[in-house]
């Protein structure tokens, strides 16, 4: 390596370093005013908690094993939803940009059920499901598929013309441009539909673990909730941003390993 390119690698390294630094302060900072707040009775802390106590709470939750069995069974749910959701969307969207008069033809009714609230559909679920797992994860896949299927036709549809009329003037025939051309420039915005459909593919998932009940941590949610226990609501909501955040991580992770494919 020259000298050159170690003093950048060094400088890189200072700058996350420093964005590490200033994010764990901020997020002190932030901890520190809400347990003044709360301690001082500047807002009731029956209403926002109190970071000393539902930290506390979560790490002895998370030492006696009280999230375990929850978090598995929030976990397998939305794994299932998201796995199925992203297959039938990909599969669609797919269909949909090979076969431009298909989508024209779906269009008006992806839209009007991409417009449903499906927090509104998840009683639905539950009487055609019932009570277990598999009217979360089908709440989970509603969700799921509708953002991965918007991603996906969205980058399909940003294929460069240019690229297009190059592919036609040589000959290529369509399934070849179709797989060489629009399918790898539609990958940016298919990773950025997975990630967003992570996310909200938990939210579904809890939403209906708090309507129907369950073991999971909806359910740990909304029994802290009904018994008034804020601080219990704050520790399950930081095994949430964590768990929501490893997902993410791991589909960074993912999408860096396909950047050599896509190039």
């Amino acid at each position: 390596m020259t000298v050159e390119g170690a003093r950048e690698r060094d400088r890189l390294r200072r700058d996350r370093v420093a964005l590490l630094s200033a994010q764990v302060a901020l997020l002190l900072a932030v901890l520190g005013l809400w347990e003044w707040a709360a301690r001082t009775e500047v807002l009731p802390s029956a209403f926002i908690g109190q970071p000393s106590l539902f930290i506390a709470h979560f790490v002895r939750s998370v030492l006696d094993g009280s999230y375990l069995s929850a978090l598995s069974e929030t976990l397998l749910a939305t794994l299932a939803a998201f796995i199925l959701g992203s297959v039938a969307a990909l599969l669609s969207a797919l269909a949909l940009s090979a076969f431009p008069t298909l989508g024209r033809l779906l269009n008006p009714f992806i839209d009007a059920l991409n417009s449903l609230p499906r927090v509104a559909l998840i009683p639905l679920f539950i009487i055609w499901f019932g009570l277990g797992v598999s009217q979360k994860i089908v709440s989970g896949v509603s969700i799921m598929y509708f953002v991965l299927l918007s991603y996906t036709v969205a980058g399909a549809k940003s294929v460069d013309p240019d690229h297009l009329l190059l592919a036609r003037s040589l000959g290529l025939p369509r399934p070849r441009v179709f797989f060489q051309i629009v399918v790898p420039t539609a990958v940016p915005a298919i990773f950025a539909g997975l990630r967003l459909g992570m996310t909200y593919t938990v939210l579904g998932v809890v939403t209906a673990e708090m309507l129907a009940g369950g073991k999971g941590l909806g359910t740990l949610v909304s029994y802290y909730s009904n018994t008034f226990d804020t601080n219990g609501v704050f520790a399950v909501l930081i095994v949430l941003v964590m768990l929501t955040s490893a997902l993410s991580a791991l589909m960074n992770a993912f999408e860096r390993s396909l950047g050599k494919w896509r190039t």
